[in-house]
């Protein structure tokens, strides 16, 4: 009797162990699937409100005013400390914290002034969201930029820890170009060069070249 007894409490800890780890595996796989949902809205909101107000900056006639209004948006959007790290590789690793910060700052403005230069009239542009898939450590955001008087542009936004840390428009990597095209410079002319070929390309993008 008193092994009958042992043997069907040992049964019954059993299924309740069991039990238990089937409830906390369904629990975690909820709570997994909706913080993936929360981030990829969250993602999709972040990129729709700098495809905003690319379209209000648009309407404005003066390249200093459409960075005004850009600088806050794409400071809150974009992982700009991460991008320049990448951007520089092992350079990033051999500079000081002013140094960094000095080019975070320089980067920035180049980005800001780019857009700026890009999107600096309204020729009826929108914006489309196709969808938003999750990817290891973040999100992608698929996007197009419909136009009137050219071809459709995919712009497809990846995101980590809710911040945009690459573009790729029509299959070219923003971030990979920038790259590429850094280093180089800096292996075959050094960083100084490179400090000074962004700020040339900022002039040039405030004067509309």
């Amino acid at each position: 009797m008193v092994y009958y007894l042992a043997v069907t409490l040992v049964q019954r800890s059993r299924r309740l162990v069991l039990l238990l780890v089937g409830m906390a595996v369904v629990m975690a796989t909820v709570s997994s699937h909706g913080n993936e949902t929360a981030g990829a809205e969250t993602a999709k909101a972040q990129v729709a409100d700098f495809h905003a107000t690319l379209l209000q900056a648009v309407t404005l006639p003066q390249h200093s005013a459409r960075e005004a209004v850009l600088q806050p948006s794409i400071n809150a959007v974009f992982d700009l400390r991460r991008i320049a790290a990448i951007s520089l590789g092992r350079t990033w690793r051999g500079l000081g914290e002013s140094q960094q910060q000095t080019f975070v700052d320089l980067l920035t403005t180049l980005v800001v002034a780019t857009y700026a230069d890009r999107f600096d009239r309204d020729s009826g542009q929108q914006f489309v969201t196709d969808r938003v898939e999750a990817v290891q450590s973040g999100f992608v955001v698929y996007t197009r930029l419909l136009r009137d008087a050219a071809e459709d542009v995919s712009l497809n936004y990846f995101l980590r820890n809710d911040l945009v840390f690459n573009v790729v428009a029509d299959g070219v990597s923003d971030l990979s170009l920038r790259r590429a095209d850094y280093n180089s410079m800096i292996k075959n002319q050094g960083y100084e060069v490179l400090l000074e070929h962004i700020r040339k390309k900022i002039e040039q993008a405030r004067a509309g070249e």
